[in-house]
């Protein structure tokens, strides 16, 4: 019967030793010692109480205290022996203050030390196992399940009290009445079979709560995401039909987790007095014991039975919240096997080119690029045009590292990609993407990325990179200027403006490779203009990779590749690919109104 649990006890034992160190050991003893000075200084009663007695009725445990006071030069009085009961008390505050602070230390370090390490795991985990990932799941280990696994150890550090308390209280118990003592530890075995089942129940909820809250995290992400579709649409409701299914399950569990929590509680005290007065009506009955004489055993007893009951309640709470723990174990194990690999060799700088040598990627079967070649010099602009699903994005993710070609190789000055550390070569890029990346701080943090524009040469870099990104005029025309508040996504911008200040990040990074991803293919024909105006300042003095379907993002550019089903099917110069009639860049140029030389015909019919 207790086998398991002690097992589990071990289990989750070497479990938070993992995190919390040699600490975890150290906490141990000075609960253990708590425990042994309360029931020094409950063992202090009995010589208390026999301080009148002669010496041929006082039991064995009295005359030991007496003879040790003795060898110790102290004299058996009343003060000496209240003297020894204050100093055993004390010393149990002193563990007990001890071992409340160093748990604050361990607990909050941990919940840092658990956070820090998940950060660290979401910046290494491999792209392609980020994009097969619940968003909701991942936001709810780090924020919720981080704490449920944090609480779990708190109780668990309750339960480790309770033991220790029990198995001190047992000892002192055996050594002034061994064969009441057996009898019960007899009684707290059965107690534990009794409720166990209490136990395996509320951990399979556990298991069920975390569950609930990562589906419940990701539906509130995705509400948060899309509020103003589901605003604009009155469709809240069919959403909230999901989440307020999840949210009924997740309350139902934690109810039935709170019932079964109340039954130990509950039968605590009636048990304990039940028992204790059978022991009583035993010993002076049957045994003509006077009640002095027991009193310490059975002060001993029902500490003993309150903290197997309390032991209990605190293993169920433990219980409750193990789903935190268990799903910290498979998020930490998941992130570890999919950590993305690297050499340590670094990219330190690009002199020539990049180069993309019979590369081949698919998803699954179904095959995105098949053998292709690409030359990028540095300084020049290349642009990568194509239908929708051409595999102009997936040729950005091979381009950056985030995603490795099953065949074929991409080579950054010569050296192939696979043998550079990926932190160094992404180092090099600037990118912007059609839905530009930008953060709910100030205008000024979100091109600096939140160096501190006090410095002087901070705030001048800002202030260029921002006039290079044709932004300044719409930043002068807000109330606070480079300190505005940008808002969620950048809610309190138009899209073209958002677009610019992801530029002017870009630009302020001073990185040598720019990479603009369909950066102008949801915005309207003036903004589009500004963009291209910042694009043209850029050209020459940077190398950038623009893939977008628009021909007039492209129209400029040195190089430009032609995608289709994967492949690419022309290469080029704009004017060189639109005198091939029969093309699939002429076909473009004709359905987007241009002619040669990238000239925009308006009068042309779609």
């Amino acid at each position: 019967m207790t086998i398991p649990l002690i097992t589990r006890l071990v289990h989750y034992f070497n479990v938070f030793y993992g995190y919390a160190g040699k600490k975890l050991f150290i906490l141990s003893t000075v609960i253990l010692l708590g425990g042994i000075s309360e029931s020094i200084g409950l063992s202090m009663l009995l010589p208390l109480l026999s301080f009148n007695e002669v010496s041929e009725t006082q039991n064995a445990y009295c005359r030991q205290i007496y003879s040790f006071l003795e060898t110790m030069g102290i004299g058996v009085t009343l003060w000496s022996l209240l003297t020894l009961l204050f100093i055993a008390f004390l010393l149990k505050s002193i563990f007990i203050f001890i071992q409340e602070a160093f748990s604050a230390y361990i607990t909050t370090n941990l919940v840092k030390t658990i956070r820090v390490m998940f950060c660290s795991k979401y910046e290494g985990m491999r792209y392609d196992f980020f994009t097969s990932s619940n968003t909701g799941y991942l936001n709810n280990v780090i924020t919720i399940e981080t704490k449920r696994a944090v609480g779990a150890f708190t109780k668990y550090i309750e339960v480790l009290i309770n033991i220790s308390f029990v198995l001190v209280y047992i000892s002192a118990s055996l050594f002034l009445e061994w064969r009441l003592t057996l009898f019960v530890i007899v009684i707290c075995g059965v107690i534990f079979i009794l409720l166990r089942g209490l136990s395996r129940a509320t951990r399979r909820f556990s298991v069920l709560i975390s569950e609930r809250n990562a589906q419940i995290q990701s539906l509130l992400i995705q509400t948060l995401h899309n509020f103003k579709y589901l605003k604009a649409t009155n469709n809240f409701y069919l959403l909230f039909k999901q989440l307020f299914h999840r949210m009924e399950q997740y309350r139902l569990y934690h109810f039935k987790i709170k019932i079964m929590a109340a039954i130990p509680k509950t039968v605590l005290e009636p048990t304990t007095i039940i028992i204790i007065a059978v022991l009583i009506w035993y010993n002076i009955v049957f045994r003509g014991k006077m009640m002095a004489d027991i009193l310490v055993l059975l002060i001993f007893f029902y500490r003993a039975f309150s903290r197997v009951f309390s032991f209990q309640t605190s293993w169920q709470k433990f219980n409750s919240s193990i789903g935190g723990i268990e799903v910290v174990q498979k998020a930490t194990k998941e992130l570890e096997q999919n950590q993305e690999t690297s050499c340590n060799q670094k990219a330190v700088q690009f002199i020539k080119h990049i180069e993309l040598k019979n590369v081949n990627f698919s998803f699954g079967n179904r095959k995105v690029l098949s053998n292709i070649n690409i030359l990028i010099p540095k300084n020049k602009s290349v642009g990568i045009v194509g239908e929708s699903g051409a595999g102009k994005t997936t040729f950005f993710d091979l381009l950056t590292g985030l995603l490795e070609p099953q065949s074929g190789h991409i080579f950054w000055d010569g050296i192939d990609y696979r043998k550079l550390e990926k932190a160094s070569l992404r180092s090099f890029f600037g990118y912007v993407t059609q839905e530009a990346v930008v953060f709910n701080d100030t205008i000024s943090n979100n091109i600096s990325f939140w160096q501190d524009c006090r410095i002087d040469s901070v705030r001048q870099k800002v202030e260029s990179s921002a006039e290079m990104a044709h932004c300044t005029s719409f930043i002068q025309e807000t109330n606070d200027g480079y300190d505005t508040i940008l808002g969620d996504r950048g809610v309190k911008l138009s899209g073209g403006q958002v677009q610019r200040i992801a530029i002017a990040r870009e630009i302020y990074k001073d990185t040598p490779i720019m990479i603009l991803d369909e950066a102008v293919s949801a915005l309207d024909t003036e903004s589009e203009k500004n963009i291209q105006k910042s694009i043209k300042k850029m050209k020459g003095n940077r190398t950038l990779i623009i893939i977008s379907h628009r021909l007039s993002t492209i129209k400029d550019c040195d190089y430009i590749y032609v995608f289709s089903k994967g492949k690419i099917v022309e290469k080029g110069s704009f004017d060189e690919l639109y005198q091939n009639k029969n093309g699939v860049f002429y076909d473009m140029c004709q359905m987007q109104h241009f002619g040669a030389s990238g000239v925009h015909n308006s009068t042309k019919p779609v």
